[in-house]
């Protein structure tokens, strides 16, 4: 009887993967991984083309639970600029479809008053390249957005620390548009955090689809911080610690557990 083990040649890399990381990083360290997980998820690049890379240990439930939420953030990273080619239209349109299937209710909570935000920008509409604003304030896309950037934050941290944030832990997120950006609402994201990085494999790069940057505190490893840029539409701002207690006085966003 052969009772040797594999050779890790012979391992594919989702099994390497869970060998060297055995525990879900989403939940807290809590439940066992059994795939692999994608931040941010195929859906959010065009064709989904994605170069390799921030890949991390999931459990299934984890990896389950923001499918919906991707598909509403992968169209709303998509409004600005708008697709180009016939087959990013396409992209697009599918999207939409599916967003509207699994969200019943995204298409009408999206559509807004042009005119009212218009007035609420003022003197500051004439920077703006075009006047199709969207409501992205509704719970369908509030919900969305949290629950995806919830869930790249604790990626991120993992990646950059190697760190799982601990049940207990908090991740403070921060949202931005691209009216954010037109108008100098958007945080000064070089001098925060340094030059941006993207997924890459040789020529392929994907910086103009999706960019972040990383810092953490290299002392206790407890916390970190993360801008993460979607095309020219949204940028999420995203602070991990691994307690309450870790979060620095004066900063904003909406708290979520792990």
């Amino acid at each position: 009887m052969n009772t040797s083990k594999a050779s890790p040649d012979n391992l594919t890399h989702t099994q390497r993967m869970l060998a060297a990381q055995p525990l879900c990083i989403f939940c807290g360290g809590t439940a066992r991984a059994t795939t692999r997980e994608h931040m941010p998820s195929r859906v959010l690049f065009d064709g989904k083309h994605r170069p390799r890379g921030l890949e991390f240990p999931s459990c299934q439930a984890c990896q389950d639970s923001t499918r919906k939420a991707e598909t509403v953030f992968a169209v709303l990273s998509r409004f600005y600029p708008d697709p180009t080619t016939s087959t990013q239209r396409a992209e697009f349109s599918k999207l939409m479809r599916a967003a509207e299937r699994h969200n019943p209710g995204f298409h009408a909570e999206i559509d807004t008053d042009q005119v009212g935000h218009l007035h609420r920008i003022g003197n500051d509409a004439h920077v703006l390249p075009s006047w199709n604003f969207l409501n992205v304030g509704g719970p369908i896309c509030t919900g969305s957005v949290s629950a995806f950037a919830v869930k790249l934050g604790l990626a991120l941290h993992y990646e950059i620390t190697h760190r799982i944030a601990p049940k207990g832990g908090v991740v403070v997120v921060a949202r931005f548009s691209n009216v954010d950006a037109f108008t100098g609402d958007m945080p000064d994201a070089l001098a925060l955090f340094g030059e941006g990085q993207t997924l890459e494999m040789g020529k392929f790069r994907v910086a103009e689809q999706f960019e972040y940057s990383s810092v953490y505190a290299a002392d206790t490893m407890s916390m970190s911080a993360h801008y993460a840029t979607f095309r020219m539409s949204m940028a999420l701002l995203m602070l991990v610690c691994h307690s309450e207690a870790d979060i620095p006085e004066g900063v904003h966003g909406d708290r979520f557990y792990v």
